[in-house]
């Protein structure tokens, strides 16, 4: 037995060596995701209380990191094509009725485990109706998305998730009803490239606006 340890020490060494590099890699491994899931964002988007223009829009943060919401966009199409806006100011909010100018907008912090209330799905129409002056008719609608873009603590990248809703009108009856079980995270860089300069072209806008008033 020693006989055959001293004759194949050197592959002994090499195997042990081996073996002890695989360990620390599967750790280094194991550590790694750990701490890439803690840095994941999770963005919650979830209609509740009601299933027609009543129901509440719930976005929550599910990460482990605080986020900053930059931005909460309506996105709805019909027969014409689709159209897009803005609905992070509570336009449906008189200026008298607010106890503080933070709850004219849904701009801002998110600790991890909060949920904030964004308004009603008719809310959303309303701010659309206002910000783009178009008498939308929700008979008319057959598709909506809402997508949350923010700002994580721990990096300056642009976060972002999306669901879309199937609308079903009939009569005075109406049924929207999501498409998938929970929102989609926008993770990859192209996605988030891409949100990135869509904020980016509706500031310009703004300025633009502004500009020419």
């Amino acid at each position: 037995m020693w006989d055959w340890l001293s004759e194949n020490a050197g592959i002994i060494q090499v195997a042990v060596a081996a073996i002890t590099a695989l360990v620390w890699l599967v750790y280094l491994h194991i550590l790694v995701s750990g701490l890439r899931r803690q840095r994941r964002t999770e963005i919650l988007i979830h209609l509740g209380g009601a299933e027609d223009t009543d129901a509440r829009v719930i976005v929550s943060n599910l990460g482990f990191e605080p986020i900053y919401v930059l931005e909460v966009i309506l996105s709805i199409w019909n027969a014409d094509g689709g159209r897009e806006s803005s609905v992070a100011d509570r336009t449906e909010i008189a200026r008298q009725d607010l106890t503080s100018p933070l709850e004219s907008t849904l701009q801002g912090p998110l600790n991890s485990g909060e949920f904030v209330d964004i308004g009603s799905f008719e809310n959303l129409l309303q701010r659309t109706r206002w910000k783009t002056a178009d008498d939308l008719d929700i008979a008319d609608l057959e598709r909506a998305e809402i997508k949350v873009a923010a700002i994580t603590a721990g990096r300056s990248n642009i976060v972002a998730a999306y669901r879309q809703f199937h609308i079903e009108a009939k009569g005075d009856v109406c049924r929207i009803r999501p498409d998938t079980l929970s929102a989609r995270q926008i993770r990859s860089w192209w996605g988030r490239s891409k949100v990135r300069r869509q904020l980016q072209a509706r500031l310009d806008g703004q300025q633009g606006d502004r500009g020419n008033g």
